[in-house]
């Protein structure tokens, strides 16, 4: 359901004296792309800032007070459908989503207009912790700082990124209310909060950590071979990394094949297993040459090792021909085989 909101808008400072229209107006953005400071404001006009503020408060007041007052059925079936919005994503959203849900982006400011006339809802500033967000329930902006705070103390014993049924048993831990503990109210909760993040699985954590909120490509490649649990081949790592971006919020950026290569190369925690494969180090694979993976895997059995059992090992390191690890057997001057078919390092 969408409505004219910037015709709705005007139509309600119209009967505003011109200045304090015209003020109301660049303050809330109603004519223009952004809204503009009270310090822009009061420059453009040669008044004080605080003379901005007066004007820009005594307008709204008037302008509430026609809200009030107001019968037009299009207005009612506004604040009905903001109302029934916010109820319906659990009584709070972060500002810029509500707006999204209303699918009103394109008139974001007079929908934020429209919501600060009404004294049905609340708006909570953006704060350190927090982002601004919209309630009709007085309440919420009281409730949600706890709730944070004990999430908060959750993820930091768990360590890790925990699913959505995990944070609500902590949240009803706090929130007794029944209208609140809603799947869609912690969901709205943790939208808000700036220390949380959600990750491509789905799963929540604190947003400094690299797993839910990934700062580089090393970062995005790491969750990318862990998310498949087996090697893959660097251009398969760059497309895994271009489909997670939208859940990392960075969809429009583009990831480069030779840039994802390059980082891989770099970084320790990835092991090239064949041509062009990577795995990861915590997988068990071992870094260096074929050459080095043969030696320390006949190091550690002691010698004495057959010839299939070493070809069986390294495949299970390498993704390689068994000719190539034929081929470095016969390196004479790092392996010995005895007259029994058995291969040792040359230790002389």
């Amino acid at each position: 359901m969408t409505f004219p909101y910037h015709s709705i808008c005007l139509d309600l400072i119209s009967p505003l004296k011109s200045r304090t229209r015209e003020i109301l107006s660049k303050r809330f953005g109603l004519e223009q792309e952004t809204p503009k400071t009270l310090e822009a404001i009061g420059q453009e006009q040669g008044i004080t800032r605080e003379r901005v503020r007066q004007i820009v408060q005594e307008g709204v007041r008037i302008t509430q007070e026609s809200v009030q007052k107001e019968s037009a059925i299009s207005l009612q079936e506004v604040y009905t459908h903001f109302s029934e919005t916010l109820e319906r994503v659990g009584y709070l959203k972060r500002e810029d989503l509500f707006v999204e849900t209303l699918n009103a982006s394109s008139t974001e400011s007079h929908v934020i207009f429209l919501l600060s006339l009404h004294k049905e809802f609340f708006k909570c500033k953006e704060t350190d912790e927090l982002y601004s967000f919209w309630t009709n329930r007085q309440e919420v902006p009281e409730k949600i700082p706890v709730v944070v705070e004990e999430i908060f103390k959750f993820m930091k014993e768990r360590k890790v990124a925990v699913e959505l049924e995990e944070i609500k048993q902590v949240y009803k831990r706090v929130i007794r209310e029944r209208h609140l503990s809603s799947h869609e109210t912690i969901s709205s909760v943790l939208e808000v909060t700036k220390v949380f993040a959600q990750g491509h699985d789905g799963r929540w954590g604190l947003r400094e950590w690299p797993e839910v909120n990934p700062r580089g490509i090393r970062e995005k490649a790491h969750i990318a071979l862990k998310h498949t649990g087996r090697p893959l081949h660097f251009l398969q790592v760059t497309r895994l990394i271009e489909d997670m971006q939208e859940s990392w919020g960075k969809s429009n950026r583009r990831v480069l094949p030779q840039t994802v290569h390059n980082e891989l190369i770099k970084d320790a925690r990835f092991v090239l297993v064949g041509r062009g494969m990577y795995g990861l180090v915590e997988w068990g694979y071992r870094p260096g040459t074929v050459k080095d993976v043969m030696a320390a895997i006949i190091g550690e059995n002691g010698g004495k090792i057959a010839r299939d059992e070493i070809i069986k090992k390294t495949l299970e390191q390498r993704s390689v021909k068994e000719s190539t690890i034929l081929l470095n057997l016969q390196d004479r001057g790092l392996f010995a085989r005895d007259e029994k078919g058995m291969y040792d390092i040359r230790r002389d």
